[in-house]
């Protein structure tokens, strides 16, 4: 066949080994199908199974068809989401942008009452006035008629409710509503401050319901009882010649109940929802005024005096966006929100007053009905482009299936001879393109498939024995790495037992030689302190002798007897000789501790009393209990019970007491300890003692008793209330190397040897109990008899 590629033919062995392995039965290809095609398509969801099912030409028809529909979708959506994003980001910039249009409407009246009342400030009357009420002068009737007039207009002309003229004494000279004459007015003390400064102060505020019925000013009808959000200007009158503030001039303008000062933003800006909102000191938020643009089916809402289609004091549905506006911090915050069924994008920013706390909130919402209807319009547009390029694309696909479907079919039935047993089929190769190199490498596995069936046989008999072999490979590296594991844990222990003999062998010595070379001196003071007593007894009695039978000395003998001060020497002395015994049988008894101490590094067993060895180690530790300068005194408490003479090795049973209350110690060097030692009460261990219930300084305890149980030993507990152990680390502690300490201060040696000596020499039991933060116990229980 032309366009064949010509093949050498399989020998019939060949033949028979690949036949029986590709043998199936079957017909027709396409209308059977093997048992673990079966077995997959039961995994596959109907509709995936659907498709699967499908002719090559419909599979190719639907499969173009949804991704060019799934594409169209994408880009629609994604379009629409960046119309709609974009449209939001320049909604939201908008809003910011009217919010800054509505302060500086808000602002605008403050500017003009600052500009009004400092050209009053220079006013003939006014000045005449301050200086006449400066001068301590009673103003005359004529001056006090005109200065009223004048602020009266400027309440009237600027449509402001205060109007008033304050001395530098804080007190008022003359005021625009109900006569306030020497009362005292100071409001949110911008009156000081502005004689203070001497600049003119413009602010908004909170001014109260007391305040105002005080002032009495024009005030809408159903504004009664509550507080009101002001705009205040303070002016300082001036004298020219002498640059002297004379008095103050405050205006005020109430914000609440005016409906122009937003209603300005909405004519300016063609509609939307405008709104001022007051922050009194009970945190509460009132509505002072609030404006919204309304369509035609609402005018019956508006008010006859409205020129044009307005609701007035319209509330938000909630504060949510007032109180993320406090919490801004001065930053402005956007939220979309719903007002009598319209949509707006809203602005808000607080309004600080002069000390810089938020009093009020501003809030713009401009409307969304342009934007929604934008994006309406082009999402049409974009639905109607998409409709006609998937019709285009699917005449295409129609157009393209037919020059793929045939040479699949060819493929189809060539691959089915061949799966038939068929080794000798080729497919013929009907062009260049993807089907056409599909068809030429299916010619090229089948001359090869048997080759590689034999090859793969191969493959598995040699794989199966390197397996076999890796195995035992692996056991035998399993058994070696436990063996060095073991070893180590050998030479480590072994180690540690090594340097903890050598160093307690040393000490050892050193004490011995130590208490050895302090015992000589200490004995020979000792021996001499009874004959120095009995002489100092005698020279008193001969000198009172002498003062018996000679009672006027020589004038010499006098002075000399009255500067030595011999009443006081008679007295002291024998207490002196006294203190120095005391002092010598304290190091008899420190140099006999260290002595039995250096004793015990004997390694032979013997029968010893427990407690002499505890006390012996707490004399060497004396120094460590006492105050330093970072803690006080560390109270020692011991509970010795009656116990009998115990058989054991003195020496590593004198290191262990050595390491467990050097570690109490030193969890009391850190100074952090709980007020009751007794609180602790590890195990069965309690202290009975009554003072340290009450006292918050480091403690130490070491009670001592006998358990009898069915086998009777002796228990040795050493407690602390130091800042205990973590319970991350109280199952390693007694781990050989393992240690908290500093580097330098510790080699984690001590706890890991004593648990052995405890445990292993013993054939005791050492466990550790402790809860941060109260305290830790360490407790010893030893065998009577080994």
């Amino acid at each position: 066949m032309k366009g064949v590629r010509q093949f050498s033919r399989l020998t019939p062995n060949q033949e028979g080994k690949l036949g029986s392995k590709l043998q199936q039965p079957s017909s027709k290809f396409g209308s059977s199908t093997t048992e673990s095609d079966i077995s997959h398509q039961g995994n596959r969801c109907s509709w995936l199974q659907w498709f699967y099912d499908l002719s090559i030409s419909h599979k190719q028809l639907v499969g173009l068809l949804l991704s060019q529909v799934i594409s169209i979708l994408g880009l629609v959506g994604i379009g629409a989401y960046l119309i709609i994003s974009g449209g939001r980001s320049q909604l939201q910039s908008q809003a910011k942008s009217e919010l800054a249009v509505s302060q500086l409407s808000y602002n605008l009246k403050l500017d003009q009452m600052g500009f009004g009342f400092r050209g009053q400030s220079d006013n003939a009357a006014i000045i005449a006035a301050s200086q006449a009420y400066a001068a301590g002068k009673p103003l005359e009737p004529v001056l006090s008629k005109q200065i009223q007039q004048i602020l009266s207009n400027e309440i009237t002309t600027r449509n402001i409710e205060y109007a008033t003229l304050v001395g530098t004494d804080l007190r008022i000279i003359a005021n625009a509503n109900q006569d306030r004459t020497g009362e005292k007015f100071n409001p949110k003390n911008l009156v000081r401050e502005v004689l203070t400064t001497h600049q003119q102060l413009k602010t908004s505020e909170i001014v109260s319901w007391a305040e105002l019925a005080k002032e009495s000013p024009p005030l809408p009808s159903d504004f009664h009882g509550q507080d009101a959000l002001i705009r205040y200007t303070v002016t300082p009158v001036i004298y020219s010649p002498t640059q002297e503030v004379l008095a103050i001039l405050v205006s005020g303008d109430i914000v609440n109940g005016k409906p122009k000062i937003v209603q300005q933003t909405l004519d300016t800006l063609n509609g939307g929802w405008s709104a001022v909102y007051l922050r009194p000191s009970s945190g509460e938020f009132a509505l002072a005024t609030a404006v919204q643009s309304t369509d035609n089916h609402q005018l019956g809402k508006l008010e006859e005096s409205s020129p044009t289609k307005y609701l007035f004091n319209v509330p938000l549905p909630d504060l949510s966006l007032l109180k993320a506006t406090i919490a801004a911090n001065g930053q402005p915050v956007i939220r979309r929100i719903t007002i009598e069924g319209q949509n707006y994008t809203a602005a808000a920013k607080t309004l600080s007053n002069f000390a810089g706390e938020p009093v009020a909130v501003l809030v713009r919402g401009t409307p969304e009905i342009g934007l929604n209807q934008l994006l309406k319009n082009k999402l049409q547009l974009q639905l109607v482009v998409s409709f006609l390029a998937l019709a285009a694309n699917g005449a295409l696909v129609m157009l393209l299936g037919q020059t793929i479907t045939k040479p699949l079919k060819q493929l189809k039935q060539k691959a089915q001879e061949f799966s038939a047993s068929n080794l000798q089929v080729r497919a013929e190769v009907w062009a260049r393109d993807e089907i056409g190199q599909l068809a030429h490498t299916f010619n090229h596995m089948a001359q090869r498939i048997v080759c590689a069936m034999e090859q793969l046989e191969n493959s598995i008999q040699e794989q199966s024995s390197l397996n076999i072999q890796l195995q035992h490979l692996s056991q035998l590296q399993q058994e070696k790495n436990q063996q060095l594991q073991t070893t180590l844990y050998q030479l480590q222990q072994a180690q540690s037992q090594l340097v903890q003999q050598e160093k307690m062998a040393s000490l050892g010595q050193l004490l011995a030689g130590v208490a050895h070379e302090i015992n000589n001196p200490v004995s020979f003071i000792y021996g001499n302190i009874n004959p120095a007593t009995e002489y100092a007894e005698e020279l008193l009695q001969l000198i009172e002798l002498y003062q018996h039978h000679y009672p006027q000395p020589v004038t010499e003998i006098a002075q000399q007897l009255e500067l030595a001060e011999l009443d006081f020497i008679a007295t002291d002395f024998p207490k002196l000789l006294s203190s120095m015994e005391e002092g010598a049988k304290r190091i008899c008894s420190l140099v006999q501790s260290l002595k039995n101490f250096s004793h015990n590094n004997q390694e032979e067993g013997k029968l010893v009393d427990i407690h002499q060895h505890i006390d012996s180690t707490l004399l060497i530790l004396q120094h460590r209990l006492k105050a330093k300068s970072r803690r006080c005194e560390i109270q020692l408490l011991k509970e010795y019970g009656e116990l009998p003479l115990v058989y054991c090795y003195p020496g590593l049973l004198s290191q262990v007491f050595m390491n467990l209350l050097c570690n109490a110690i030193d969890a009391l060097e850190n100074g952090q300890y709980e007020e009751s030692l007794i609180n602790v009460t590890m195990g069965e261990s309690r202290f009975k003692n009554s003072q340290l219930t009450t006292t918050n300084s480091p403690m130490l305890g070491i009670s001592t008793q006998v358990i009898d149980d069915r086998f009777p030993k002796v228990a040795i507990r050493i407690v602390d209330n130091g800042s205990g152990i973590p319970l991350s680390i109280q199952e390693r502690i007694f781990d050989p190397f393992f240690t908290t300490k500093p580097v330098g201060k510790g080699t984690g040696l001590g706890l890991a040897i004593s648990y052995r000596i405890v445990v292993e020499q013993h054939q005791g039991r050492l466990h550790c109990k402790s809860t941060p933060g109260k305290g830790t116990e360490f407790v010893v229980e030893l065998p009577l008899v080994l």
